[in-house]
């Protein structure tokens, strides 16, 4: 026998007919339960004994957090944005959309690549056959364009401001 059997607060009994007598341990005292209950609490049993050893190791206490300076707040803290915020967020989304829009189509299709969807410079630059430097001056071109339509100053996007 296993030790975790030894340790188990439940028994399946085989009788003199073959059939079987199902008992649950509560609080001290065996009880009789049919097959059905026996599966489930066996079941649940062995699902809290699999997860426990997939979680040795990883025991999570105030003191181990503390030790490795992982701060309670880091855990519980959870930024919402106000609507507010996203009112404002969507709105100027719409905006930049709109901007984008007013552009030439190759700058509409340079600001999509590389600011919208990643590409980077280099790669939207071998594929219209051009240095990416190129693309980077264009990029900061069309850029600027956008924010004099939005009537946003760039330098407010700097960093340290």
């Amino acid at each position: 026998m296993q030790n975790w059997q030894k340790d188990r607060n439940y028994r399946k009994y085989e009788n003199a007919d073959g059939s079987f007598r199902y008992v649950v341990t509560v609080d001290g005292e065996d009880v009789e339960v049919g097959e059905a209950v026996y599966k489930v609490y066996s079941q649940a049993d062995r699902r809290e004994r699999y997860c426990a050893e997939r979680d040795a190791g990883i025991l999570l206490s105030l003191d181990r957090m503390n030790d490795d300076g992982v701060l309670l707040s880091y855990l519980t803290i959870r930024k919402v944005e106000s609507a507010e915020d996203t009112a404002v967020r969507a709105i100027l989304y719409r905006q930049a959309m709109a901007a984008i829009a007013s552009l030439p189509s190759d700058e509409q299709a340079l600001i999509h690549a590389v600011v919208i969807d990643g590409v980077t410079e280099q790669d939207y630059a071998e594929a219209i056959g051009v240095a990416q430097s190129t693309v980077h001056k264009r990029k900061k071109r069309s850029l600027k364009k956008i924010f004099e339509i939005m009537g946003i100053n760039p330098a407010d996007f700097r960093e340290g401001k």
